[in-house]
């Protein structure tokens, strides 16, 4: 038998994700209209710009944990039950949402299947941020950037975090 998996704690992950890609310009707006944008003399940073900096390397670090966590144990599900690449349930939850990965660069088949492993073998990971309007800060716009290399071949996506929580939590609910 192999490693026991409970559904319910990947769909509480991808839940999280779902959350800190909607609330993130809320959240940088909040800081925004209830921080001073005043910079200390001392350091040049302002109330608003340490706020800011703390957020973004707890987006970056709680993104990145979390797709790992939900990407691998689905993988470990898959392998467990000898779920193929051409599985129905994935080809259809995947293709339910328009627009869930891009492929910038190489030639990737996706799927839940290969999302996974897109975010398990990721060599290089990021997320994309815009510029608020007023130009003193940035929030994470919901999407992923992977890039890595498969048989000595370079490949680079991008991942819409909401729709691809949307499309694995469909999958789970299929296969559970």
């Amino acid at each position: 038998m192999s490693h026991p998996i409970f559904y319910g704690s990947i769909i509480k992950n991808l839940s999280l994700l779902e959350q800190m890609a909607h609330g993130s310009k809320p959240m940088v707006d909040y800081y925004q209209s209830n921080l001073s944008l005043l910079t200390d003399s001392k350091n040049h940073f302002s109330k608003f710009d340490y706020q800011l900096y703390d957020y973004v390397n707890f987006l970056e670090t709680s993104v990145s944990d979390y797709l790992i966590q939900c990407a691998s144990k689905t993988r470990i599900i898959q392998d467990s039950n000898n779920f193929k690449a051409d599985d129905l349930n994935d080809k259809e939850s995947f293709d339910r949402y328009s627009n869930v990965a891009q492929c910038i660069k190489g030639n990737v088949n996706f799927s839940i299947r290969e999302c996974c492993n897109k975010i398990i073998h990721a060599k290089e990971v990021s997320l994309k941020f815009i510029d608020l309007d007023s130009g003193t800060g940035k929030y994470w716009n919901g999407e992923c950037v992977l890039k890595g290399e498969q048989y000595g071949k370079e490949w680079h996506i991008e991942l819409d975090i909401k729709k691809w929580a949307l499309a694995m939590s469909l999958y789970l609910e299929k296969i559970g």
